[in-house]
């Protein structure tokens, strides 16, 4: 999918998010999508969130797959 980046729509539900892929049209079920990472730091998505990196790590649930991709 590249690195495009695309704006959460609505209010979180529990661990659900949407995302508006209007500009993203080959993305398709199962692309993985990167909630924070090296090129989009999670101080930013809190800020933008209005809350602290701390509330949105700490508040990942099991049911997310976590992956970590070796440099």
């Amino acid at each position: 999918m590249g690195d495009r980046q695309v704006p959460v729509i609505g209010r979180v539900s529990m661990d659900l998010i949407t995302l508006d892929l209007r500009d993203a049209p080959h993305a398709k079920v199962g692309d993985r999508v990167t909630l924070w990472g090296p090129e989009l730091p999670v101080e930013i998505i809190a800020a933008q969130a209005g809350t602290i990196s701390y509330d949105l790590t700490c508040g990942m649930t099991k049911r997310v797959l976590f992956v970590e991709d070796e440099a």
